[in-house]
């Protein structure tokens, strides 16, 4: 499923943006951030523990580090691959979430909500 997020091409660097959609399983959703090596998206989630990176505050990328931060432990990833750096999930990747850029909008490829057992 492709999910809108309206005129999200136009951040500037250093700027992201949370969004969730419909039957997301898990409660972080995803995010969008604007970075010097272009615009890349990743679910909400940290690889260490699941729990959303920004505890709901809307905080993910720290310019002064060039990081995206986990505000529960304090994991560094680096971007655009996502690869954890410094802390516990040293080694490990935040989920990235594929995206496509319409002029000032950017749709990002979310994933499906589960079947429910009586659709099948």
């Amino acid at each position: 499923m492709e999910l809108c997020l309206p005129d999200a091409a136009s951040l500037p660097v250093g700027q992201a943006r949370a969004f969730t959609w419909p039957g997301d399983s898990r409660a972080g959703g995803g995010f969008v951030v604007q970075h010097a090596s272009g615009l890349v998206a990743f679910r909400n989630a940290c690889p260490h523990w699941g729990v959303d990176l920004d505890m709901g505050l809307g905080g993910f990328y720290d310019p002064a580090i060039d990081r995206v931060y986990c505000r529960t432990h304090g994991a560094l990833f680096v971007l655009p691959s996502g690869l954890c750096d410094e802390g516990p999930c040293v080694g490990e990747s935040l989920e990235p979430l594929p995206l496509r850029v319409d002029g000032a909008d950017v749709w990002v490829t979310v994933p499906d909500p589960p079947r429910d057992a009586s659709d099948a």
